[in-house]
C-alpha cells in the first residue's frame, strides 16, 4: 500500500468520527429538547390544575362572604383591589389550594392574586367584586437543553379567572298561597308591574281573581292553576295558565336572632327621633303627626306589636331590613295609614341585601300587611311575607323598585310597582361561580 493511500485513509476515517460525534450531539439534542419539553408540559398541566382550584375556591369563598369573615382575609375593601402574591405558608384560602395543588410551597413557586372588573366576552355579576383571577409561575432547571448551549432555567406559568355570574329573577311579585284568589284585584283597581312578571303558585282553578272592573298590567302574568277575570276586569297580557311552580326566592335566608329589648313595651318615637337597629319588644308605632323619624342603617326585629306608620307622619330609613316576629299571639305586622309619607330602603350588602321587610315564615296567623291609600311611599326592597297576606288599598303606590313574595295578595285602588331588571335592590337575583378564562 502506497504512502498516499495510508494518508488518506487516515483523513477518511477522522471524518466519520467527527460525523457520528456530531450525529451524537444533535440526537442528544433533540432527546434533551423532547425530555425538557415532556417536562414542561407536565408542569404546565400541573401549574393549570392548581391555577382553576385556586380560583375556584377564591370565588366560591367571595361568593359566600367568608372571604371577609375568616381570620386570613382576601379581596376586601373598594376596588380597584390590589393583587398580591401568596406565601409559601400562606393561609388565605385560594393560597391554601393552589399549595394542596403542589404550586406555592417553594421558593421556586409565585402564587398571584387579582381582580379584575371585567373579563372579554363574559356578562359578570354587578357584585362588589365579580371576579377573581390566580396567576401561578414556576421557574424550572432544564436538563439536556443546558448541555449543548440552552438556557439554564425556563418557566412555566398558568391563569386562572373564576367569576360571579348572576341570573335575575323576572318576577316582581310571587305569591306563594296555594288557594283560592290567592292574588286578587279588585274594586276598580289599577295595578301596574312595570317591566316585571306576576307568578302565582296556586294550582287552585280560580288562583288569580281579577274582578270588579280591575285592571293587571304586567310584562308577563304567570299562573299554575286557573284564572278568574269577571264582572268588568281584564289584563294585559292574558294570563299563562298551568306553568311550573316558582319555589320561594327567600326560603333559605336565615332570620336574625333577637337581641336584648331595646323597648319592653311599644315605643312611640315623636318628631325629629333617630331611631336605632335593635329589637323591639313590643313594636314600633309612629304615631299621627310624628314628622322626620328616621330609621338609622341596620336591622330592626319587631318582637310582637308589629310596625305601625299613621296616617300625616313622615318616616325614612336607608339601608333598613325589619323582621317581624314573636308569637302566634304577639305578633303584629307592617300597617301604614292614609296619608303616612314612607320612604324605606333595604340595604344593599350583606345578608339582606334587598330585603325590605321579612316576616318570620313560622308566624301562622292571618294577621297580614296594608299599605293603605294615600299614603306616599317609596319603598325599595322585597316586601316578604310568606305565610301571611299583604294587601294595597286605595291607591296606595310603591313609586321605588318593590318586589312582593307573600302568601296573598291583594289590591284595591291604584298600584304601581316598578321591576328590578338588576336583582340588587330588591335581593331577586342568583348568582353562579364559573371559569371564565
Amino acid at each position: 500500500m502506497s504512502r498516499s493511500n495510508i494518508y488518506f485513509g487516515k483523513q477518511d476515517g477522522q471524518a466519520g468520527i467527527a460525523l457520528l460525534l456530531a450525529m451524537s450531539i444533535a440526537m442528544l439534542g433533540v432527546l434533551g429538547l423532547a425530555i425538557d419539553g415532556a417536562q414542561m408540559y407536565v408542569q404546565g398541566q400541573m401549574a393549570q390544575t392548581a391555577a382553576d382550584a385556586a380560583a375556584e375556591a377564591g370565588i366560591m369563598s367571595i361568593l359566600d362572604g367568608t372571604n371577609a369573615t375568616s381570620s386570613h382575609t382576601f379581596g376586601t375593601g373598594t376596588p380597584p383591589i390590589a393583587s398580591s402574591a401568596c406565601t409559601t405558608t400562606d393561609l388565605r384560602t385560594p393560597c391554601v389550594y393552589a399549595r394542596n395543588n403542589g404550586f406555592g410551597g417553594t421558593a421556586s413557586d409565585t402564587v398571584t392574586l387579582s381582580y379584575p372588573s371585567s373579563v372579554a366576552g363574559v356578562t359578570l355579576s354587578s357584585a362588589t367584586v365579580p371576579a377573581f383571577q390566580v396567576t401561578v409561575q414556576r421557574n424550572l432547571a432544564t436538563g439536556f437543553v443546558q448541555m449543548i448551549g440552552g438556557p439554564a432555567t425556563t418557566s412555566v406559568t398558568a391563569k386562572a379567572v373564576a367569576g360571579l355570574t348572576s341570573s335575575v329573577s323576572p318576577d316582581s311579585i310571587i305569591v306563594l298561597g296555594s288557594g283560592a284568589s290567592a292574588f286578587q284585584a279588585t274594586n276598580g283597581a289599577t295595578v301596574s308591574v312595570s317591566g316585571g312578571t306576576i307568578m302565582v303558585d296556586s294550582s287552585n282553578a280560580s288562583a288569580a281573581a281579577i274582578t270588579g272592573g280591575a285592571y293587571v298590567t304586567a310584562a308577563a302574568i304567570d299562573i299554575v292553576g286557573g284564572d278568574l277575570i269577571n264582572n268588568g276586569g281584564s289584563t294585559t297580557p292574558a294570563p299563562v295558565t298551568g306553568v311550573a311552580t316558582v319555589a320561594d326566592p327567600f326560603g333559605s335566608l336565615p332570620g336574625p336572632t333577637p337581641g336584648a329589648c331595646l323597648y319592653s313595651t311599644m315605643y312611640y318615637p315623636g318628631t325629629g327621633a333617630t331611631l336605632s337597629a335593635g329589637t323591639y319588644c313590643g313594636g314600633i308605632t309612629v304615631s299621627n303627626g310624628a314628622t322626620n323619624v328616621v330609621f338609622s342603617a341596620g336591622n330592626y326585629i319587631i318582637k310582637g306589636g308589629g310596625l305601625t306608620v299613621a296616617g300625616g307622619s313622615t318616616v325614612s330609613g336607608s339601608g333598613v331590613m325589619f323582621y317581624l316576629t314573636g308569637t302566634n299571639a304577639t305578633y303584629q305586622s307592617v300597617n301604614i295609614s292614609n296619608g303616612a309619607t314612607v320612604t324605606f330602603s333595604a340595604p344593599t350588602s350583606g345578608t339582606y341585601l334587598g330585603v325590605l321587610f321579612y316576616q318570620d315564615r313560622s308566624i301562622a296567623t292571618a294577621l297580614g300587611a296594608t299599605f293603605a291609600g294615600g299614603a306616599a311611599m317609596q319603598l325599595t326592597g322585597s316586601l316578604y311575607f310568606p305565610s301571611t297576606p299583604v294587601s294595597f288599598s286605595n291607591g296606595a303606590s310603591a313609586s321605588g323598585y318593590t318586589a312582593i313574595v307573600a302568601q296573598t295578595v291583594s289590591f284595591t285602588g291604584g298600584t304601581s310597582i316598578k321591576h328590578d331588571a338588576t336583582g340588587q335592590k330588591t335581593g331577586l337575583f342568583s348568582n353562579a361561580v364559573a371559569l371564565v378564562q
